[in-house]
């Protein structure tokens, strides 16, 4: 009995052994073979990394960028920012070259945004605003290559109307309304086909324009759109225009009878001036005699942009002892204007060339004989001058047949919608 107990014994033992080995080799086998443990860690705003972790230590700690926002400074290169936030030169070339296929470094401006991302100061990631609907990304692909690529926002479009009544200034009255200042500069352009602002704007008068704001993916808004109407009553006068795209593609503004709104020549072109002296007699302010004044003055700051009053081509651009730098333009069906006392020409002013109505063309001065920066602006008609604030100028196009009844659809959709 005490024998077969004890070989029943060695039995058990020998069988434990053997399942103990067989436990000992499975659990060397799912070690050798199985991938080792890797943790999920964040890296800047968007973009994670995945770093392995080594045996027998504990969990790496997750990178963190380090950004700094910079922009370029007046007289400045792409280069030069780059080394100055402490990229190395290699790195340095290697961004340059990714960049250029995407960005004309030639034309960056003073201003211009940079977001750059260091990891452990190596620079990991460059992104540039190039404009309100595009970013371009700089990413790190190696140790000294990096690939570069355009990144498009996706905009909207909402409408957005504003109504108010004039108090001290209509300017004035629409930035306490809120609206965007490029807004009221269009509207002022807009209607100074028919309205005289300085002289024609009286306190009471009322204002309501419709108009695009553009929103990012965020829903913030990044700029203003187009005047879709807009309505302006003063001095007895009620003028609504709306804009519609024509079948050549081209969009323009039309009063409620489908007449283009835009005229040969504005009526005031400059903004946000003040009239000194009207067309007419008065006395000079250099001889003391009363003598004949054939233009309109518009007091404003040196400096302040001139506009070229309608489409035309520049017949002198020079210096003269009485006008001091002026533009004299040529327009159709005999009309002339002339712009003196400039301080200098716009870009690319020079005899013979060819602008459009509302573009820059100098900017106010004092040269001369002027007492102060002003803008002596006349209208001369086959040569005569006649006083700008009183011309009646012809109006441009008409539409007609199918684009007038699509035109007149719009305009009660927009009744209807505001």
């Amino acid at each position: 009995m005490i024998k077969y107990r004890q070989h029943l014994l060695g039995l058990l033992s020998v069988r434990r052994s053997l399942l103990l080995t067989t436990v000992i080799v499975i659990a060397l086998f799912f070690q050798l073979f199985t991938p080792k443990r890797t943790v999920l860690t964040a890296a800047g705003p968007e973009k994670p990394v995945r770093i392995e972790t080594k045996d027998n230590s504990s969990p790496a700690v997750p990178v963190t960028l380090e950004k700094i926002s910079t922009s370029l400074k007046r007289g400045s290169t792409l280069q030069a920012l780059l080394l100055n936030t402490g990229i190395s030169s290699s790195d340095t070339v290697s961004i340059i070259d990714a960049l250029s296929p995407f960005l004309d470094l030639t034309r960056l401006k003073a201003g211009q945004e940079f977001e750059i991302y260091f990891d452990n100061k190596q620079v990991n990631r460059i992104i540039i605003p190039a404009s309100i609907e595009k970013e371009i990304h700089v990413e790190r692909l190696g140790e000294v290559s990096f690939k570069a690529e355009e990144s498009l926002k996706e905009l909207i479009n909402y409408p957005m109307k504003k109504t108010l009544t004039v108090d001290s200034s209509l300017y004035g009255s629409a930035v306490n309304a809120g609206i965007p200042d490029s807004i009221i500069m269009d509207l002022i352009q807009l209607f100074s086909f028919d309205v005289d602002f300085q002289r024609d704007i009286h306190r009471g008068d009322k204002l309501s324009a419709v108009y695009e704001l553009v929103y990012d993916e965020e829903g913030k808004i990044v700029d203003t759109g187009k005047i879709m109407e807009a309505e302006l009553k003063t001095n007895g006068q009620d003028l609504k225009i709306y804009r519609f795209v024509t079948a050549d593609g081209r969009s323009d503004y039309f009063n409620e009878e489908g007449h283009t709104i835009r005229k040969t020549l504005l009526k005031t072109p400059i903004n946000g001036a003040y009239i000194t002296s009207n067309y007419g007699m008065r006395i000079n302010p250099f001889s003391g005699f009363t003598t004949m004044h054939k233009g309109v003055d518009f007091g404003a700051p040196r400096g302040t942009p001139i506009k070229a009053s309608g489409d035309g081509t520049v017949v002198i651009a020079g210096y003269n002892g009485v006008y001091g730098n002026y533009l004299k333009l040529r327009h159709v069906n005999g009309y002339e204007t002339l712009y003196a006392h400039q301080t200098s020409f716009a870009r690319g002013i020079r005899r013979g060339s060819r602008v459009e109505q509302g573009q820059i063309i100098g900017y106010v001065g004092t040269t001369g004989m002027s007492t102060g920066p002003h803008l002596h602006y006349e209208v001369r008609y086959y040569g005569k001058q006649v006083n700008p604030s009183t011309v009646k100028f012809p109006p441009g196009r008409t539409l007609e047949g199918v684009e007038l009844q699509l035109y007149k659809n719009q305009v009660r959709s927009y009744n209807a919608s505001f």
